[in-house]
This record gives C-alpha cells, sequence and structure tokens, in this order.
C-alpha cells in the first residue's frame, strides 16, 4: 500500500532518511570525477547567471527605443542581445557535453563495477536469485541512474539557480508584483511532497516487475527448445502476458498519478502568471509601471515558473531513479559466502594431496547433504566417488573447489585449510569438467582458451587431441574458427564434452575433477577418451565421479556413498568381493546395459 500522512506518518522520517541515504550513495559515484564536476557546474552557473539577461534587453529596447521613439540604440542593443544569445548557445553546447560525457563514464564505471563484484558473489547467491533479475539491475536500472546523473542532478542546480535569480530580478523589478508570483509557492510544496510519497512505492513496484520480466524471458528463451518439444508455447505466452500485464498495471498506476498532478502544477503555475498580468496591465494603464518592465517582468516569470515545472518533472526523474538506486545498492550489499580470509596464504606449487575431515555440509538452511565425510588422496593419484543420485558426490567436487565451505570439518590441499587459502590461487590449481557442460558463444578456439589465454596454436591442438576431438573439430566448418552457439547448441552432447575435457587439459592442472565427464558421449568415444585420461591421469591428483561405472576400474581407491555418508571404501576388485553397496550398483547397471 502507498504511505501518506494519513495512513502512516510515523513512517515518514525512517522512509525519508533511507532516502538520503540512497542519495548520498548515488552522489558518492562522482567522487572520483570532482574535476569534470566542477567544470559542468561551472558551466552550469554561468549558464543560469546568462539566461537572466536578455530580458534586461528586451526592457531596455521597448521603453528606450519603441517607447521613446528614439532608433540610435537600436543596433547596439540588438548586436549586445545576439552577443548574449551566442554566448547562452556556447555555454549550451559546453554543458550538454560536459554532463553527458561525465555521466556516460559514471554509468560505464558503476556497470563494470557491479560486474565485478557479481562475479565475487557465491554460489548461493545465484542459486536463490535468477539470472535476468540480475541482467535487469546491471542494465534497466543503471539506465535509469544514467537518467538522474545526467538529467537529474545537473539540471536540478541549474534550474535551482534559475529560480533564485528569477526570484531576485522580480523583486528588484517590482516587489508587489514579485510577491504574487511567489503566492502559489506554498501550494506546489505541499503538492510535490504528497505526491513524493503516493508515487515513491509505485516506482519501486515497476522496478520490480520489469526485472520478474526480465527473469522469465531469459529463463524461457534458454529453454525453448524444451517449450517446443512439449508443445508449450500456448501456456508460455499466457505466463508472459500474466507478467507482462503486471508491469502494465504499474506503469498505468503511476502515469495515472502523474496525469493529475503535473497538469495540475502548470495549472497552478499559470494562475499566477495571469494574476500579474491582470495586475500588470493595470500598473501600466495608470502610468505605474513601464511597458518594458511589465515585459520584462513577464519573461521572467516564464523564467521563474519554467524551473518549478522542470523541478516537479526532476524530482520524476529522482523517484525512478532512487527506485533503481536501492535495487542496485542491494545488490552491492550482497555479502560473498566465500570469500578471501584476511590471513588467507597462496598455494603455490601444490603437491595435490587432498584431505576431507570429518566433513559436514549443507546447503543453506536444507536438510544436510554430507555426514561426517573422512577420505585422503594422495598426490598423483585418482579416487573416484560413486553412490545413488543424492548421495552428495557432487558436493564434495564442490567443496573440494570451495563453491562452499563445509558446515563443520575442514576440506585441506597440502594440508592447508581451503578457508586459509586465497581463492584465486586454489582455483589455479584445479580444472573441472561438469556433468552440465557450458561453453560459451564463441568458437571452439575461444572456448578451448578460456582457461589459458596465452596457450600457443601447437597447445590448444594437442589438448584436442589429447581429448579426442581435434578429428570432429576439423570436420566443421571453419575447424577452430567455428561459431558453436549459445552453450554450445550447435554440437552434439559427446562433443561438447570432450571440448569442455580439452578445456581442462589445456589448464595442465594439479589437481582434476571430473564431474560424469563421460557421461554424454557414446561408447566408441568413451573408450578413446577413457585411454587419453590414462596418459592425462599420469601424475595428477584426480577426483571422479562416475556415472558408468565400468570407467573407473583403474582408479586407485573408489568410495561408494549413500545418503551423504561413506558406506565402503576400495578397489575394484576389493569392492566388488564384498558384495555391498559398490557391487550392487555395479551389477545393476551390467544388467541394465544387457538389457
Amino acid at each position: 500500500m502507498a504511505i501518506t500522512p494519513e495512513t502512516c506518518p510515523s513512517v515518514v522520517p525512517a522512509e525519508e532518511a533511507l532516502i538520503m541515504r540512497s542519495l548520498k550513495r548515488l552522489l558518492f559515484f562522482f567522487l572520483p570525477y570532482w574535476k569534470a564536476v566542477l567544470a559542468s557546474t561551472a558551466l552550469i552557473i554561468a549558464r543560469a547567471g546568462a539566461e537572466l539577461v536578455p530580458p534586461l534587453f528586451q526592457r531596455e529596447i521597448i521603453d528606450r527605443v519603441i517607447a521613446a521613439g528614439d532608433l540610435r540604440r537600436i543596433g547596439s542593443l540588438a548586436l549586445a542581445l545576439v552577443g548574449m544569445y551566442a554566448l547562452l548557445m556556447l555555454l549550451d553546447m559546453g554543458d550538454m557535453y560536459m554532463r553527458h560525457a561525465l555521466g556516460a563514464r559514471v554509468i560505464f564505471d558503476m556497470r563494470v563495477r557491479l560486474y565485478g563484484y557479481l562475479q565475487r558473489l557465491s554460489l548461493s547467491f545465484y542459486e536463490r536469485t535468477s539470472t535476468g533479475e540480475l541482467m535487469s539491475r546491471v542494465t534497466n536500472d543503471v539506465e535509469a541512474l544514467e537518467q538522474f546523473l545526467t538529467h537529474g542532478t545537473a539540471l536540478f542546480f541549474v534550474d535551482l539557480l534559475r529560480l533564485v535569480g528569477a526570484a531576485v530580478v522580480l523583486l528588484l523589478l517590482n516587489r508587489r508584483l514579485a510577491l504574487l508570483v511567489l503566492l502559489p509557492m506554498p501550494v506546489l510544496a505541499v503538492s510535490l511532497r504528497y505526491f513524493n510519497r503516493r508515487v515513491r512505492p509505485i516506482y519501486r513496484r515497476v522496478r520490480d516487475r520489469l526485472g520478474d520480466i526480465n527473469a522469465l524471458l531469459q529463463d524461457r528463451l534458454s529453454g525453448m527448445r524444451v517449450v517446443q518439444a512439449f508443445g508449450q508455447e500456448g501456456r508460455e505466452l499466457a505466463r508472459f502476458t500474466g507478467e507482462s500485464e503486471r508491469y502494465y498495471h504499474a506503469r498505468v498506476s503511476g502515469v495515472a498519478h502523474m496525469s493529475l498532478f503535473f497538469p495540475a502544477m502548470q495549472f497552478v503555475s499559470a494562475m499566477g502568471m495571469v494574476i500579474v498580468l491582470g495586475f500588470g496591465a493595470t500598473g501600466v494603464v495608470r502610468g505605474e509601471l513601464s511597458l518594458g518592465t511589465l515585459v520584462a517582468f513577464l519573461s521572467y516569470i516564464a523564467a521563474f515558473y519554467e524551473p518549478v515545472r522542470r523541478l516537479v518533472d526532476i524530482d520524476n526523474v529522482f523517484q525512478q531513479a532512487i527506485a533503481a538506486g536501492d535495487r542496485i545498492f542491494e545488490l552491492l550489499d550482497a555479502t560473498p559466502d566465500i570469500e578471501d580470509a584476511p590471513d588467507a596464504a597462496e598455494l603455490d606449487g601444490a603437491r595435490g594431496e587432498v584431505r576431507f575431515d570429518h566433513v559436514h555440509f549443507r546447503y543453506g538452511s536444507g536438510d544436510e547433504v554430507l555426514s561426517d565425510v573422512t577420505f585422503q588422496i594422495e598426490p598423483g593419484r585418482t579416487v573416484a566417488l560413486v553412490g545413488p543420485s543424492g548421495a552428495g558426490k557432487t558436493s564434495i567436487a564442490n567443496l573440494l573447489c570451495r563453491f562452499y565451505d563445509p558446515s563443520a570439518g575442514a576440506v585441506t590441499v597440502d594440508g592447508c585449510d581451503l578457508r586459509k587459502v586465497k581463492l584465486a590461487s586454489l582455483r589455479s590449481q584445479l580444472a573441472v569438467v561438469l556433468q552440465d557442460t557450458f561453453l560459451f558463444n564463441s568458437t571452439v578456439r575461444e572456448n578451448l582458451l578460456y582457461g589459458k589465454p596465452d596457450a600457443t596454436d601447437e597447445e590448444v591442438v594437442a589438448a584436442a587431441k589429447a581429448a579426442y576431438a581435434h578429428d570432429f573439430i576439423m570436420a566443421l566448418p571453419n575447424g577452430y574458427d567455428t561459431e558453436i552457439g549459445e552453450r554450445g547448441v550447435r554440437l552434439s552432447g559427446g562433443q561438447k564434452q570432450r571440448l569442455a575435457l580439452a578445456r581442462a587439459i589445456l589448464v595442465d592442472p594439479r589437481i582434476l575433477i571430473l564431474d560424469e565427464a563421460t557421461s554424454s558421449v557414446d561408447a566408441e568415444a568413451e573408450y578413446l577418451i577413457q585411454q587419453a585420461l590414462e596418459a592425462v591421469l599420469e601424475g595428477r591428483t584426480a577426483l571422479v565421479i562416475a556415472h558408468r561405472l565400468s570407467t573407473i576400474r583403474s582408479a586407485d581407491k573408489i568410495i561408494a556413498l549413500e545418503d551423504g555418508r561413506i558406506e565402503e571404501v576400495g578397489s575394484h576388485e576389493e569392492l566388488l568381493g564384498r558384495g555391498g553397496l559398490y557391487s550392487q550398483l555395479y551389477r545393476r547397471q551390467l544388467r541394465l546395459d544387457a538389457e
């Protein structure tokens, strides 16, 4: 519900305090650009002062030339007036360039800062926040701030100067008429305050609804293949229509308030003009006021009320900027769950010894997914994790990458607790091949170089050959320079996984994590990749999450998990002989393969 003086007067001071805090944070972005701000301010002051001069020349022309019938001064006065307008033109040009260039730079830096901060946030943040919503904040909300920075703040100051300057000149020209001009000002001030309280929550709702639309659009466009495969176009159109309708109603609510408020303010301003015109005309007829003074006075009234009208427009931009700024600051105030400790150390030249020491883990406030997990991987050895879906295999890989921290216990590499190691140095020692392969919308070469941008062409080809990807790459239309589409849509599942494997091999990591890395390849490709992995894994520490148990027979150690606990540990032959969980999973898979 909108906040009004009648419904919630006690909330207003706290709300205004929040607005002032948001405004201060917005203006804080100007501090690194103080030189440009000073130059722009100087231009604004000069422009506001220069705009007050032309009506004085007009008064001189009317009273000294037209009324007196003396044309001797018309040339000099007209030339001076042309000079003033030329000066105004130059000041306008400089002011517009400075404001827009400064605003563009500030917004550029803000957008880059936002993106950089997004990369620091933990995976848990992305699990509860949609990509479309984040895109809306980085694009639409930042654009709203650009309007405020380029048109709001600068125009506010210049119009404030115009307002004060015009008021001073009006008082100097005729004090009685000036007081008549000022009569509507209390009405305007009270009305503006009431309007702000009503429209502020509406603008916040508009920006939230736009974020919802972007989130839905991004999600459905990414899954368009599924939408069409299940014939759900009509249902998705109805859902998108519903979100768009909620955005529409929020917009219309704001438009309704503006449609009532702004014309009413213009009417009040016009009434001030009518009152002055009536009293001024009476004064001219009675000889109490010169015609030139009245004309100049009317010009200054326009110069007085025009800033008032624009200040109302600027306030509209300001309210939208506050709503957008709140959403941006919510993002900047989000604290990463995973970040470097103050005393974090570098992990250089890792040997690759991995240890899980009585690790417990849960996602957020959910149920525990790992319970008292303890195991060790010796440097250069391969350990495979097996178990039914939901057993906790991927959670172990996530903890080793330090995408999350354990709820209890510790994960160490070479005896160093990962919470005491710098993230960048840890992840420089790791490479991951995920079951859900992600490839960027670029060329094959750019995807392979992602983890090692300075790799040579020979190294790229060698990595592709090691993953048995070189042959199919060369068969593509442009070889390594072929565009593969969003998420590698132009490749098969097996081809995407081989590219992901080649990307990991190119990094030459000390620790390699394979999360169901061969689950989407055919039997022949799986055999070839297994042959390659025997050479690739030689001398590296490897954590392999296996879907096809036949691929991990040669692992140094196999850990069978169930319900987040380690059920048994041993080699392939040892675990088969025990007849436990691993044996059951292996024989069940053999039956399924046979069937």
